[in-house]
């Protein structure tokens, strides 16, 4: 007999949670606080299409991902593409990523260069070692390749990506992120021809026909205990009543929810803040460049970077026109974040007439996203910090973004986390319910 199971979120993580759940033969309702499906991973619609309103790609050792994609029979979808990043800086752009771009990035002088590379290849083969938890990535950048170079290059990717607290993020988050992106030779990226929206709807499709309820504009405002079972109290006050629960919200809302169920304070007291995001989207008839990923630094810039989906994504999904992310991750309470969207349009469009003049002359579109979630701000000794997944045993279950570290939080790595829970739930629930019963009839 079935179980009554109760997945929260409508993200990535909730999305293959539900998935996963139901694929097991249990009753499953996906609870979603926004009107639409995919969380950082929703689109916008486009002329007869639709768009990412964050930036997203796909990396060839996405296994977690990539099989999902295919389950749900999307697998030709997949399309892959050489990619480049450049760097600008004091407004000249350089490639950066060969050893031969590196040798030639002339802001460095030849012996950083040389530090750099060798950086690089003691990333390849030492970059996951546990011992990178309990040292900074500033300290340990400053280490490998001296203080100048950190401050040219590192300081401002690192700030760019985590803000202020920067100096405080562990050094093994970031080797795991290059060990992730540049452990494969040249660099190749990946994204579905169609986009997120052919993947969320996909799930949507196949959840569906395993009759799992999608409630949408449903947010859950307190998760309690129901006897030998779990209730849901939302924002209205009603309540009801599951055999378990799944919660894929962020760390503090999922604390917030839980404040009177006194859990192991392995998870009611971590203290895990989270760097937020604004991202500008603008449609043009020109590209900026011939690079995928570009950060600015010392250049003048509000924008920490952009991001030119058009040199990965088919150009007929944006009608023709090239699609370029200007991104600023920033804490939610900063000054930046709490802009309107034409304030923040208004700094970006400054920036690609000053960087960009040609191309910012044939702006077609532009949109403005934001969301307070995305980054978890790390802090040393995080793997002994991570939350479980079991929060209380066959009865509720986490998995959220603050369970992939050292990952970077992508949404392979949201899968992944969701895989490992997948053994510890079918156990416990099998254990805590062997006959199936349900709480509901």
């Amino acid at each position: 007999m079935a179980l009554n199971a109760a997945v929260i979120g409508g993200g990535i993580s909730g999305l293959a949670s539900a998935f996963r759940v139901s694929g097991l033969g249990n009753r499953v309702t996906l609870f979603e606080g926004e009107n639409f499906l995919g969380g950082l991973g929703s689109t916008f619609p486009y002329r007869g299409g639709h768009l990412e309103r964050f930036y997203h790609c796909i990396l060839p050792n996405d296994t977690a991902l990539i099989t999902l994609i295919r389950e749900l029979g999307l697998g030709s979808e997949l399309t892959w593409r050489r990619t480049r990043m450049g760097f600008m800086y004091q407004r000249k752009s350089y490639p950066l990523n060969t050893a031969t771009d590196l040798l030639r990035f002339s802001p460095l002088t030849l012996v950083e260069r040389l530090r750099m590379g060798l950086m690089a290849l003691r990333t390849r083969t030492h970059g996951l070692s546990e011992e990178l938890d309990q040292v900074t990535a500033a300290n340990w950048i400053r280490g490998m390749v001296g203080d100048r170079a950190f401050q040219i290059l590192w300081k401002p990717l690192l700030s760019a990506k985590i803000g202020d607290q920067y100096a405080a993020l562990p050094a093994l988050w970031l080797s795991s992120r290059m060990n992730r992106e540049k452990s494969t030779g040249p660099e190749v990226k990946g994204c579905l021809r169609r986009g997120y929206r052919s993947l969320i709807d996909a799930f949507e499709i196949y959840l569906r026909k395993r009759r799992v309820e999608i409630r949408l504009k449903t947010p859950v405002r307190e998760i309690q205990r129901d006897g030998e079972s779990m209730g849901l109290v939302f924002e209205d006050g009603r309540r009801e009543t599951y055999d378990f629960v799944v919660c894929t919200l962020p760390l503090v809302q999922f604390q917030r929810m839980t404040r009177s169920l006194e859990l192991d304070p392995k998870i009611a007291n971590l203290k895990l803040d989270y760097q937020g995001v604004v991202s500008g989207v603008f449609l043009m008839e020109k590209p900026l460049t011939h690079y995928y990923w570009m950060p600015f630094v010392d250049s003048g810039a509000t924008a920490q970077g952009a991001i030119e989906m058009s040199n990965l994504m088919p150009l007929e999904r944006s009608g023709g026109l090239h699609v370029n992310y200007l991104v600023n991750y920033a804490h939610r309470e900063s000054d930046l974040f709490r802009k309107s969207d034409e304030e923040i349009l208004a700094l970006h469009r400054a920036d690609l007439a000053a960087l960009y003049p040609e191309a910012a002359r044939t702006i077609v579109d532009e949109f403005l996203f934001r969301a307070p979630f995305v980054e978890p701000i790390w802090m040393l000794n995080y793997s002994r910090l991570a939350p479980p997944a079991s929060a209380i045993p066959g009865r509720l279950y986490l998995t959220c973004t603050a369970q992939v570290y050292p990952r970077v939080n992508s949404w392979n790595s949201c899968c992944e986390v969701v895989e490992a829970m997948m053994p510890q739930l079918l156990t416990e629930t099998e254990t805590i319910w062997p006959a199936g019963r349900s709480a509901i009839a």
